[in-house]
């Protein structure tokens, strides 16, 4: 069950990283070349770029989700064990988002005019499946906001902990 406390501190994760990570998105956006913040496969519809506060707000509500989880362990952690922690949640991140991703991509697609018969099923098999196939490596490609990604994650998680322990 969630207290207070919890939805206080699921609160804080989710926003101050989705503000942090949308900031860090819109400063890179500025200085990289043709504006490409994420990365993307050969011939990809950039769907994760033209829509991307919705890609960020969706992984940043499973950070926040996870980083809550784990947040007790993490406050008892020594320095060592705050930074396995914080690639255990980054990789949970990264895993329990992905299909998510897919499937928002498959939504994007319909949004802008490929409407397949059995829709709503190809969006969520295909979707779920193309997400986890191919979700953890755009984010891979997306250097340097995945590099700064992985630091503002140990420094939320920290913060949090500081916070709300």
């Amino acid at each position: 069950m969630i207290n207070k406390t919890n939805k206080d501190r699921l609160f804080f994760y989710w926003a101050s990283s989705f503000v942090i990570a949308y900031s860090m998105y819109y400063v890179l956006w500025l200085i990289m070349p043709n504006h490409l913040v994420f990365g993307a496969l050969y011939r990809m519809f950039l769907y994760h770029c033209a829509f991307p506060m919705q890609y960020i707000a969706l992984a940043c509500f499973f950070y926040g989700v996870i980083a809550m989880v784990l947040s007790n362990k993490f406050e008892t952690a020594n320095t060592p064990m705050r930074i396995l922690i914080t690639i255990l949640i980054i990789a949970l991140t990264i895993l329990i988002s992905s299909p998510f991703g897919g499937m928002l991509w498959h939504f994007h697609d319909m949004y802008l005019g490929y409407f397949p018969d059995k829709w709503f099923s190809k969006m969520v098999i295909k979707g779920f499946s193309w997400g986890l196939e191919t979700g953890w490596l755009i984010i891979a490609l997306s250097i340097p906001y995945n590099i700064f990604g992985c630091i503002a994650c140990y420094f939320i998680t920290r913060k949090g902990v500081e916070r709300y322990n």
